[in-house]
């Protein structure tokens, strides 16, 4: 079966093909991460049931530990300054069409935030300067870990809860059996995802079926990738063993990973497990035979990102491949309220919504390594939170 959609990053859309199973999975992802703000946000924000994730095409059977049987076409990135500074442009750009975050009143009160350590730099600098706005708000730290955050808000609707991947549909209705009766997910940034090894590592590229044998459980009578020569490596690679450096099984990191790359197979055991995603790739830097997948904001001088093989173009791992919409391989970032809440505080919730949403949030979201959102979707979310705005 061939899909032939493909989100692009800013303008969301764009028209590819391919038939492969595992990349079909990551164009779930992909497609995922826009659907979910549009579709399924609106569900949550009507009280509807929520849309299921798009049906996963089929294929034949893949070997997943085999190299592809001819060599990718690279597309790599020229080392021009100026392909840099062009990329930065379209970022400071697209900043510049977003409003302002306006105070409306004074908004006073205090909140619970929780969750994704992988936001915590980002959601931190978010508060701090809302509060510069606001003094008379306050925040406490909940509970860190995405699920860790669903836990706590289903038990207290207060919380503000901070998650690295999608929800599911179980978690949802989950929640809106719980004191979260009515749950509102919104999408606040967007983190493309890299597979990172040892900048000593020889490996070229990888298929989406490699990515996947990589990180999944051996025993499952699918291909699991165990050397690194079962990635074609040959020499004194071929034999060493693949060291996965990862994160606990509560981080969104590692729920993302198992639902979205492995569709919700047992993934395999880590040789390291790590706090935050940064201690994962810095890891991965000590470690001649580590690997790992974390976001592009996470890379270190010890490690470097392997392309991804797309259509036979070994697709590097670059800012510039993402924002033209040839490396689609991205998660959403979200927050997640109560709505029933959002109504009753006084604005607090709504407040410090538009503040993520608005211009000074999506500067944030660049300065802790994540994407800003595209000005129009940014604009249907706003209408759902704060209700249709003259513009």
């Amino acid at each position: 079966m061939v899909c032939r959609r493909l989100f692009r990053a800013q303008d969301f859309m764009s028209a590819l093909s391919f038939n492969s199973r595992a990349f079909a999975k990551i164009l779930v992802v992909v497609c995922y991460a826009m659907f979910f703000a549009s579709m399924f946000f609106a569900s949550i924000a009507f009280g509807q049931t929520p849309a299921t994730a798009p049906t996963k095409p089929s294929a034949g059977p893949t070997n997943a530990a085999t190299p592809p049987a001819t060599a990718p076409t690279p597309v790599s990135n020229p080392p021009v300054s100026k392909h840099d500074d062009d990329d930065h442009l379209a970022l400071m750009h697209l900043i510049e069409s977003l409003e302002p975050y306006h105070a409306k009143g004074s908004i006073k009160g205090s909140m619970v935030v929780s969750g994704s350590t992988t936001m915590q730099s980002m959601a931190r600098a978010w508060l701090d300067r809302f509060i510069k706005f606001h003094p008379e708000v306050s925040y406490t730290k909940g509970q860190e870990g995405t699920d860790a955050a669903i836990k706590e808000i289903s038990e207290n609707p207060l919380v503000i809860a901070g998650a690295s991947r999608p929800l599911t549909e179980q978690e949802l209705n989950n929640l809106k059996s719980s004191k979260c009766k009515e749950p509102m997910a919104v999408i606040v940034a967007l983190d493309p995802l890299a597979l990172y090894v040892h900048k000593e590592n020889p490996l070229a590229s990888v298929t989406p079926e490699q990515l996947e044998s990589i990180f999944r459980a051996a025993g499952s009578g699918k291909p699991h990738a165990l050397k690194w020569g079962d990635l074609g490596l040959t020499g004194e690679w071929a034999g060493q063993p693949i060291r996965i450096h990862g994160r606990s099984d509560v981080s969104g990191t590692t729920g993302f990973i198992k639902q979205w790359i492995l569709g919700g197979e047992e993934l395999a055991k880590a040789a390291q497990i790590h706090e935050t995603n940064i201690a994962v790739t810095q890891g991965v830097g000590k470690d001649k035979f580590g690997v790992s997948l974390c976001g592009f904001g996470d890379h270190n001088a010890d490690v470097r990102t392997v392309p991804l093989v797309l259509q036979g173009i070994a697709v590097e791992a670059s800012e510039e491949n993402f924002l033209a919409g040839r490396y689609p391989f991205v998660r959403p970032l979200m927050l997640i309220v109560d709505q029933a809440t959002l109504r009753s505080d006084g604005g607090l919730r709504e407040s410090i919504l538009r503040y993520v949403l608005s211009r000074d949030g999506q500067l944030e979201a660049i300065r802790a390594g994540f994407f800003p959102l595209d000005p129009a979707f940014i604009r249907k979310q706003l209408d759902l939170i704060s209700g249709p705005q003259v513009r």
